[in-house]
């Protein structure tokens, strides 16, 4: 068959299957969207859960919790359809109901009946993988050779705008600075804080740590600090400097084979050179501030987080505090070697951001902390896909819902 006639065929079903068929077909990349699900296609799936929904509803509390403390005015939509928090946690209590009072193919039915289904699609149309989890650290409450560099609170001098207070067009946007003078410029570098010590009586250290270390608790977002004498102190997520990200694994791509680079095989590679840790953790200008807590890890609701069903997306384009549901692998450990990968599919909850999660289809799971927690989030970059569920309206309108 001759190219000219074949592109034509295949235009030609494009136009009669939609657009979406079309991108698959010619093999052209998507622009990420948050797309509603037909009902063939949610005919075409089962939602049960791996987990047989152990720990979910602890999750969706956290979630019910945060959207019952927002103000009346607050917003989350879902492509064309608005929500206000009362709706959002109702949705959420209709959730629960639903789960408790059914199983199987009933629940299936029901959940199909009730909800309104989204699939979040990257480029490639599916969703991208990874993990996260809270480190352990040693450390010191004062400056030493082997513990140098500070983990920050919040700088007084950090300003964050929202975007959106000045126009529409810059919804859920925010710009980070300081100022200088009467102008806002760009917060400082992580090179500047870490290697020019420009936060020097800017900024509080809650502890001391290692720099490579730092630089992964930053990545995860939250951890537990060890002292020498044994105590231990928890630092959340406070904050961060603005600054794009920038993923080292990408640039070690020559140093570390693809297929075998994880959170372990960079902290290797980092430890046996380390007159290249400077220039390499420099490549990342983003830096993240962090606060002392009594429990933890919190996500950026400010709920705690729960391992294997809190994960985190772009709030920009998904509302915070979501349900949704995956389906993805997780590898399978013996000692520390993957010995295979498993298919998992559970309902999960949208609780976190974090600067490398960007745009639709890009999902990031809590896994907890301890030796699994790191294994796990360590080796997780796969495929998969990703479900987002919200009520439909008329069923949102019952007080029995709403008073949930």
């Amino acid at each position: 068959m001759k190219p000219a006639i074949t592109t034509t065929i295949l235009l030609s079903l494009c136009i009669f299957v939609g657009m979406y068929s079309c991108d698959v077909f010619l093999n052209k990349p998507m622009k990420p969207a948050l797309v509603p699900m037909t009902a063939a296609a949610l005919a075409s799936h089962e939602w049960s859960d791996d987990l047989d929904l152990d720990g979910l509803e602890p999750a969706v509390l956290q979630s019910i919790s945060y959207y019952r403390s927002l103000p009346d005015s607050k917003r989350f939509r879902y492509g064309g359809i608005t929500y206000t928090p009362q709706e959002m946690a109702a949705s959420l209590g209709l959730f629960l109901r639903t789960i408790r009072d059914y199983d199987g193919e009933d629940l299936t039915a029901r959940l199909r009946e009730r909800f309104l289904f989204f699939e979040s699609r990257n480029a490639e149309g599916e969703a991208f993988f990874t993990g996260y989890y809270e480190p352990i650290l040693e450390g010191s409450l004062e400056a030493t050779d082997e513990f140098p560099e500070p983990v920050y609170a919040v700088p007084d001098d950090l300003i964050e705008v929202d975007l959106s207070l000045f126009s529409d067009r810059w919804s859920n946007e925010k710009i980070i600075g300081r100022l200088e003078g009467n102008r806002l410029v760009p917060y400082d570098s992580r090179e500047e804080i870490m290697y020019d010590d420009s936060l020097r009586d800017r900024a509080r250290p809650i502890a001391y740590v290692n720099d490579i270390e730092l630089f992964f608790l930053q990545i995860q977002g939250s951890g537990l600090v060890r002292f020498p004498d044994g105590s231990v102190k928890r630092v959340n997520y406070a904050g961060k400097n603005g600054r794009p990200y920038t993923s080292i694994g990408s640039v070690l791509k020559d140093s570390v084979p693809m297929d075998h680079i994880s959170l372990q095989s960079i902290k290797q590679y980092l430890y046996a050179n380390p007159g290249k840790v400077k220039d390499i953790l420099s490549l990342n200008q983003s830096y993240v501030f962090f606060r002392e807590a009594e429990e933890g890890p919190f996500g950026s609701m400010g709920r705690l987080l729960t391992p294997g069903r809190s994960i985190a997306m772009d709030l920009s384009v998904i509302p915070e505090g979501t349900l949704a549901f995956i389906r993805t692998e997780l590898p399978v450990f013996e000692n520390d070697p993957i010995i295979r990968w498993e298919p998992v599919s559970r309902f999960v909850v949208v609780q976190d951001r974090g600067s490398a999660i960007v745009d639709h289809g890009r999902v990031d799971i809590f896994f907890g902390h301890g030796r699994m927690a790191e294994l796990l989030a360590g080796h997780m970059k796969q495929r998969g896909r990703v479900f987002m569920l919200v009520a439909k309206k008329e069923y949102l309108k019952s007080d029995t819902f709403r008073n949930y």
